[in-house]
């Protein structure tokens, strides 16, 4: 914006001296054109800047209004991005509360279930791994995992998010653990179309890193060339959040969208 006025001043400056100088040979020439040219450039010293004022206050009330301290806003995309009621689904499918729980604890909590999203081998042998841990239970977390997927969709709030965030020129980046094969059934229903608006990002398949070990971060900030200092992270998780921070980014843990968009704020960041 300082720019902008800088050249606009120096066009202002040039055009008007060129007027007056303009009149100035003219007069000498004995030109009839001198006067009515003289008369123009007092007329452009006073309209020029009036003119000029105007349009930069048109400019400041269009353009973006981005943060001052931010830059780019890297999101997780499950419980942030797109909703996984799996525990729902279970529910509707007949599934007991005692089994759920015992899913929940035992699996879904447990770090063997990051297995899933570092992709290192084929989901149905880290199926034939977890299913040790709830060995009671063993035909209703198959049951489970044969289902989970379906319920993922993406929050109401998505797309109007990203397309507000990156209408006011923040680079928009996703960081988040996800298996390969349960993102490919996801991505197929379209669920992920909202990446195309982003800038980029890293799936936890891709690389075989999850999150919050730090070389996940870091593969980020060197791939997209990030400044960690100006870069946000969100995320449903306290200890990827601080993940990030340990990298240098600020962070967010997200909770619900009201929460997140005062948070956001308060930092200068709106959509």
């Amino acid at each position: 914006m300082k720019n902008a006025k800088r050249v606009l001043a120096i066009i202002a400056i040039v055009l008007i001296l060129g007027m007056y100088a303009a009149a100035f040979v003219l007069s000498f020439q004995k030109s009839e054109h001198a006067q009515a040219l003289f008369r123009g450039a007092i007329g452009a010293t006073i309209l020029v800047p009036v003119l000029l004022y105007l349009i930069l206050m048109v400019a400041r009330v269009i353009r973006p209004q981005k943060s001052a301290v931010i830059d780019a806003i890297v999101f997780d995309v499950g419980l942030v991005l797109v909703d996984w009621p799996w525990e729902e689904a279970a529910a509707g499918l007949g599934i007991s509360e005692e089994a759920i729980a015992a899913v929940r604890e035992r699996v879904v909590r447990n770090p063997a279930w990051r297995e899933f999203d570092r992709s290192l081998k084929p989901d149905s042998e880290i199926v034939e791994d977890l299913v040790k841990l709830v060995p009671e239970y063993e035909r209703e977390f198959r049951e489970i995992v044969e289902n989970m997927d379906e319920c993922c969709e993406e929050y109401w709030y998505t797309k109007d998010w990203i397309k507000g965030l990156k209408a006011k020129g923040y680079k928009l980046y996703y960081l988040s653990n996800w298996g390969r094969e349960r993102h490919d059934r996801v991505a197929a229903r379209g669920v992920m179309d909202f990446t195309k608006w982003m800038d980029g990002g890293i799936w936890s398949y891709e690389c075989h890193e999850v999150k919050p070990e730090r070389e996940i971060y870091q593969r980020l900030i060197r791939k997209y060339h990030l400044n960690p200092s100006r870069t946000l992270f969100i995320d449903d998780s306290e200890a990827n959040v601080e993940g990030a921070k340990r990298e240098g980014m600020s962070g967010i843990v997200f909770k619900d969208m009201a929460d997140v968009t005062e948070k956001l704020a308060g930092i200068g960041v709106k959509w």
